[in-house]
Order: structure tokens, then sequence, then C-alpha cells
């Protein structure tokens, strides 16, 4: 999106007030009732809980106060945006990890220290837009493997050439796409209905994570059998909603949120792929601006 002077104005005074507002938090007394202040963030500083002002408040999921609200503002004036409501939830937990990640930290999403310093040194986000690919066409085209359908291919066209392919698996293995929940995407043209980074919460079943949905499909039945609307179709891979991979392993059982092998190609009728090459074509539809006409072919 092009900035014009007037968006890169608040743009850069939100980052001004927001590095404002983290100098008083460790200096300024709180609110009192008869102080007045059109500014958020350093109202949000002074009303600091008290015994965190000589020293930056380690903030997790779960933290909410004026302190959060400072740190959503920090991390919105360097390319993270937040609403600064305060509540330190799953989408400041992305944000923050996602800054450690970049700043080579520990992306644990705890902000402590050297996060609050990283915060503080870090310049705004770029004055001028990243650079785009050109105008063109882009497509997702599936290409099925017949004889191994966890090894097909996903690949990102654009103009009919390739850019990048990835391997990727559909259903169970089964080649049979009126099998719902089992048998692979049924060919075709879907259309691309959104993306999202962090689908699905930490209580949620199912899909979490990097996920891009697809349009629902009616299979091509086969003689004797029936038509069968597929549904809630999504390219994915396996992780929790903030991207990362589940900690926990037990010997011989598999974690749906984290990826172990060849055999979380395996899907209930999705498309699969690793957690690495689905942030990759993320960075990659990111940079294309995420054609409103994006489409998946399936062949």
């Amino acid at each position: 999106m092009n900035r014009t002077p007037r968006t890169l104005w608040a743009t850069l005074t939100t980052a001004a007030l927001a590095i404002a507002a983290f100098a008083t938090l460790g200096t300024q007394a709180p609110d009192t009732a008869t102080a007045s202040s059109s500014d958020p963030a350093a109202s949000a500083a002074r009303s600091a809980d008290p015994a965190s002002r000589n020293q930056w408040p380690t903030l997790r999921t779960g933290a909410q106060g004026s302190a959060v609200t400072t740190l959503q503002q920090l991390l919105t004036a360097r390319g993270h945006s937040l609403t600064a409501d305060g509540a330190f939830g799953p989408l400041t937990e992305a944000a923050v990890r996602a800054f450690q990640a970049q700043h080579s930290l520990q992306a644990d999403g705890i902000v402590g220290p050297k996060t609050w310093n990283a915060l503080r040194s870090t310049p705004t986000a770029p004055t001028k837009p990243s650079p785009r690919p050109g105008p063109g066409t882009y497509t997702l085209k599936l290409t099925k493997n017949w004889g191994d359908p966890l090894n097909s291919r996903l690949a990102l066209v654009k103009d009919g050439k390739e850019l990048k392919s990835y391997r990727a698996g559909s259903g169970l293995g089964v080649t049979n796409e009126c099998a719902s929940g089992a048998g692979w995407l049924p060919s075709g043209t879907y259309q691309v209905k959104g993306h999202e980074r962090d689908h699905g919460n930490w209580i949620s079943k199912g899909i979490r994570g990097y996920a891009i949905q697809l349009a629902d499909k009616p299979c091509k039945p086969k003689p004797g059998q029936k038509t069968v609307m597929r549904t809630e179709l999504f390219i994915h891979s396996e992780m929790l909603h903030t991207g990362a991979q589940n900690p926990l392993y037990i010997e011989g059982k598999d974690n749906i949120y984290r990826w172990d092998g060849n055999v979380d190609y395996e899907s209930w009728g999705c498309i699969k792929i690793t957690p690495t090459d689905i942030k990759d074509l993320f960075t990659r539809l990111d940079q294309a601006g995420w054609p409103k006409n994006l489409t998946l072919q399936v062949s």
C-alpha cells in the first residue's frame, strides 16, 4: 500500500508517542484524578503499576494493563499492527514472537528486558514501501501424484511461469475425491477465500496457524456414487496457532500441532505442506500483495 505524506506522518507520530510512553514507564508517577492528556501512550505509561516503575515489567499471555498497551503501540510502530487494547492475547503474543525472531532473540512470546531494549532501539517501520513483484497473474497449482498422493506438488505460478514448488499431500492417500475427510481434493479450479497466520487458538481443534481457505467444491462421483460437497478446505500445515511448533513429544505418538515427518503430509482432504514451506509461500504472496482473484488449480 502506498503511503501518503499524511499517513506517513501519522505512522511516525504514533511511533514517537509509543517510544515516549516507554521512556516514561519507569519515571513517571501514576495518573491522578486531576491528570489529563490526549496522548494514550503517555497515559498508559503514567498509569502503570507502581511496583514496576523502576524496572521493565515482564509481560506474557494473559497480562493486562497500560504496560501492555505501550507494548502494543511499540510493536505497531515497528510494523506489527495491533489494536492497543491493553490485553496480551494470542495476536499480541504472535507479534512479539515475530519481532523477537526478526531480532535474533529467543522467540518465546515473553517480553523481558532484552525485548524491551530491542523495541526501544529498533527503527520504526520502513519509511518506504517494500518492493513488490511487478503486475501479473498469480495462480496456485496442485499437481496430483496418482502413484503417491502424499508426494504431490503445490506450485506458485506467475503468468504461466513456476516461481516455487513444494511437496504437498492431500487426503489420506485415497484417490477417491468423493471420500469426504479422506480423499484428496477434487480436480478443478478453486477461489481462494482468505488467509490467516493465526487460525484457531489454544483450545480449538483442527487446523491452527498459517492457513489458506479455499471455496467448497463438489466431487465428480464414480458410477454408482453420489455427489459430495467437499467443505472446510484449506492449504495448511501442522503448528500451533502462533505459528510455532508444539514442543511436546511422546515417543511413537503423532502430535498434530508439530511436523514430525512425511506422515504429516496426510490430511482429512485438504492440502498440507511443511511449516517452512507454508511460511515461504505466505512471504511470496505477501510480496505479491495477495492478489484478489487468486485461484488454485487442481489436476
